[in-house]
């Protein structure tokens, strides 16, 4: 393929350069690869990530505007992430085991962050039938430069392999030619009659050229045989998250593509405005006049310095020149190109948190600024739940496979709210439900639990209750009919009509007065008012 082709990787290639240390990896894949290498760069504003011009003394100026749209871009995506069971207990009991043990959540959102600056992330799915019980399955993130996949000849679009593959050498005292070295797991579709089969093998080569499929690779250690895994395990156990999915593309891009040339640009502007600050302050100055000569009628340097009398012949002069009389528009042009990138990458002001308590106060204007955020992220969230779907589907499987223990229900990704909860709106509208008997107490506590409450089990909190009415009651102490004295002669009725209990208001809202008896929170603005 030809520099002028269009690919997915054309506007990062310019700035890729030569990659000697990917001499191992198929042709195909050194741009992917050296793509996530250079977006790396990008994110953590190493000086490597394109050159800037600069003048002599001067340091370029990088401005990190790559990880403020990595960052708050991986903050909304799968924001909140859970994953439910709606299985007996035992399942939910044996998946929160297995998250735990395996950090997945942490480990999750880690590849996650990694995979919106590189495009892509990564998890592998392993068994060991030699670990303890209960500890057999591993699921771990794997570098996306390290995974290759292999498409069927005849079907390009489709993947029957996938190829682990990581690169070493041995020290100078192992090896003296340091050649390369590759430990290489690989996963392919057998398809056997009517059935769906998995191959593994694993192997370590030692190359001296290209790519292990060259006559120069050799093969030095067996670590796996080829074999088939168990019949009931049919799918290649990687789970690969795209970070934007594009038809036609094999892989996910970042999401600093596009944007790399603007970057650079912004880099530039603000070195520029650096130096002509400082030469602003120490300035420029010009002579008609020759160098200056010492004592010894040698030339040279001029000092200019406080204190310094400097003299030149007669007939020349030596003038400050004046530099840039304003950044004004330099700045304006960064700053605009700086709103232009946050426009194109849908970081709106509510998503960095720029937002006057006005609008936060208004949930539907919150909502509506946030919207070109959550039109990019919406569609990213459905295709990595989905995949998560798949992976604890066959999570599963591996489970029954290898703990010798059947899993039954369905285990399913859900995300929480992209914008913070106004909690007081929230209590409110609970409140009037219970007070209207549209929901129970039971689901009422569980509601608030999301808000951050905790409350002990409907059986014991309602138990509670029960004795704390039962302490609370007032003492009654009934009069008979003999004891009334329903007329005591003084011309004043004082009868009960057979009632002597005391008029008392049951309601839950009874010290809380308001239009639906009390019920609504208010905020400390709203009740000092």
């Amino acid at each position: 393929m030809s520099d002028l082709d269009y690919t997915q990787w054309s506007t990062i290639k310019p700035f890729l350069g030569v990659q000697p240390n990917l001499s191992w990896v198929p042709e195909g894949d050194r741009d992917r690869v050296a793509s996530y290498d250079k977006y790396d760069e990008m994110y953590w504003n190493d000086g490597r990530q394109y050159a800037l011009r600069v003048l002599e003394g001067e340091e370029p100026l990088y401005i990190p505007n790559a990880r403020t749209i990595v960052d708050t871009t991986a903050y909304y995506l799968l924001k909140g992430l859970e994953l439910t069971c709606t299985g007996p207990k035992k399942t939910k009991d044996t998946l929160d085991a297995f998250l735990k043990r395996e950090a997945f959540y942490s480990r999750f959102h880690t590849a996650k962050q990694t995979g919106v600056a590189r495009g892509d992330f990564i998890f592998h799915m392993t068994g060991n039938p030699k670990k303890a019980q209960g500890k057999r399955l591993s699921l771990n993130s794997v570098d996306p430069r390290s995974v290759f996949p292999i498409y069927d000849e005849d079907q390009p679009d489709k993947m029957i392999g996938c190829h682990i593959a990581i690169p070493y050498t041995l020290s100078i005292e192992e090896d003296r030619d340091q050649l390369t070295r590759i430990r290489r797991l690989t996963y392919r579709l057998v398809e056997e009659g009517e059935k769906r089969r998995v191959s593994r093998e694993e192997a370590i080569y030692e190359i001296q050229g290209s790519w292990l499929g060259g006559e120069k690779a050799k093969k030095i250690k067996q670590v796996i045989p080829l074999g088939l895994l168990d019949e009931r395990i049919t799918a290649i156990p990687i789970y690969w998250f795209r970070n934007r999915h594009w038809d036609g593309e094999d892989y996910g891009s970042s999401e600093l593509r596009g944007l790399e040339v603007i970057l650079q640009t912004i880099s530039q502007g603000s070195t520029d405005v650096s130096a002509s600050l400082a030469l602003e302050g120490l300035g420029v100055y010009a002579t008609d006049g020759g160098r200056p000569v010492n004592e010894n009628g040698d030339e040279t340097t001029w000092e200019v310095a406080p204190g310094r009398v400097m003299e030149v012949p007669q007939g020349s002069y030596f003038r400050r020149v004046e530099g840039v009389g304003s950044i004004t528009p330099a700045v304006d042009q960064i700053n605009y190109l700086e709103n232009k990138i946050h426009e194109a990458a849908g970081l709106t002001d509510v998503a960095m948190g720029k937002v006057d308590a006005q609008v936060a106060s208004s949930g539907i204007a919150l909502a509506i600024k946030f919207m070109p955020t959550l039109a990019k992220i919406e569609i990213r969230d459905q295709l990595g739940i989905d995949i998560l779907t798949q992976l604890f589907y066959d999570w599963k499987t591996w489970h029954e496979v290898f703990e010798k223990e059947p899993l039954d229900g369905d285990i399913i990704p859900v995300i929480g709210d992209k914008l913070p909860t106004d909690r007081i709106s929230k209590v409110n509208e609970l409140n009037n439900m219970l007070d209207r008997k549209v929901i129970s107490t039971s689901y009422y506590r569980k509601e608030m639990e999301k808000l951050g409450y905790d409350f002990p089990s409907d059986s014991v909190i309602e138990k509670q209750i029960s004795d704390d009415i039962e302490r609370t009651a007032p003492k009654v102490t009934p009069v008979t009919p003999q004891a009334s004295p329903a007329n005591d002669g003084s011309g004043n009725d004082q009868s009960t009509n057979g009632d002597t209990l005391p008029v008392v208001n049951g309601s839950n809202n009874r010290n809380r007065p308001n239009e639906s008896s009390g019920t609504e929170a208010q905020n400390k603005k709203t009740r000092d008012a």
